[in-house]
Order: C-alpha cells, then structure tokens, then sequence
C-alpha cells in the first residue's frame, strides 16, 4: 500500500507513484497523508482524473486493516 506524506510535483508523477498499489488487475488502496492547508492537492487530482477521493479517519484506517 503506498503511502504518501506530501503532494507530488503533477498528476502525472502522483499516478506513478501510486500506480504501485494496483499490479496485475488487482485492485489497490493508497493512503495520502495530507494537511488542511494541502486538501487543494486532493481537489486538484481529483478535478484531473476525473474522480472522488475519500476522506478517511484514523477510525476508517483501524477498523478497515486492524
């Protein structure tokens, strides 16, 4: 699971970067750790491809993988 601390420089390197969690068909989960003053990163992404991307919780994160 790839987990990103700060926003890449583009979308394009961002996709690569995550690009790791899916291989073979597979489906794949990237955590993207980011701060209020970096939500513009999200929002920028998901303005480029063309999708949401969910917020989740520190709840969300144990109860899905704990």
């Amino acid at each position: 699971m790839p987990t990103t601390a700060s926003g890449a420089a583009d979308c394009e390197t961002y996709l690569h970067r995550i690009g790791r969690s899916g291989r073979f068909g597979k489906e794949g989960v990237a955590v993207n750790l980011i701060t209020s003053d970096e939500k513009y990163i999200l929002k920028e992404l998901e303005h480029h491809f063309q999708m949401t991307i969910p917020l989740l919780t520190n709840d969300d994160l144990i109860e899905r993988w704990a």
